[in-house]
């Protein structure tokens, strides 16, 4: 079975321990994210994540697996996220099997795209936006700007590094302003995107 992995965050710069026959690349399928999810494991910043309310369409990225059980290919891509397997989405066009609890219409969106692509199977990432149940604000992007003033240096660092690293081609309501504001002006020029103390655990696409 030929089974594509999907991504549009760290899975690109760090697949981690994936079975990939190749990296990531270019012409995956266009989905609504957003900078929208706090993540624990990257000390409270905020990584992208399908967000059918708050996102905009952009183009993710696809690798194949080496894996030709989509089992197996799903416990990869969990075991790399630190999540649970509920929280993989995946679309099985051999035998009609699905899992989409974020945004049940992208279904649509993958099975064409993996016909024309000939995939048998495709997984993502479907970890929802969890900004207003952290933080009981709605999510927007002044307020999104509020929260990420207020992080902490450990914090500052690791959102700093995740919005640099992000495709340059994600271009959401969020990342174009926070990109403009004196906040990422003045702490992208202090802090090493490549360093090793910033958090290597990789969860969240």
């Amino acid at each position: 079975m030929k089974i594509a992995i999907l991504g549009w965050g760290s899975l690109i710069w760090d697949e981690g321990d994936l079975h990939l026959e190749n990296g990531m690349q270019k012409g995956g399928p266009m989905f609504p994210i957003e900078f929208s999810r706090i993540s624990n494991s990257r000390k409270r910043a905020l990584t992208l994540v399908i967000d059918p309310i708050n996102g905009v369409e952009v183009p993710t990225q696809f690798a194949k697996s080496k894996r030709t059980d989509i089992a197996d290919a799903i416990c990869d891509l969990h075991t790399r996220e630190g999540t649970s397997v509920w929280r993989i989405g995946y679309l099985n066009l051999v035998d009609g099997t699905l899992r989409s609890n974020v945004y049940p219409d992208v279904i649509h969106i993958i099975r064409k795209w993996a016909i024309v692509k000939n995939f048998m199977a495709v997984i993502w990432t479907d970890l929802p936006s969890n900004f207003e149940e952290e933080i009981n604000k709605e999510f927007s992007v002044d307020n999104a700007l509020d929260y990420l003033i207020d992080l902490e240096e450990d914090g500052t660092k690791e959102a700093i590094k995740y919005f640099s690293k992000a495709p340059q081609d994600v271009k959401t309501p969020l990342r174009k302003a926070v990109e403009g504001s004196n906040w990422f002006k003045d702490n992208v020029k202090s802090i090493d995107l490549t360093s090793p103390n910033l958090t290597t655990d990789k969860r969240n696409l």
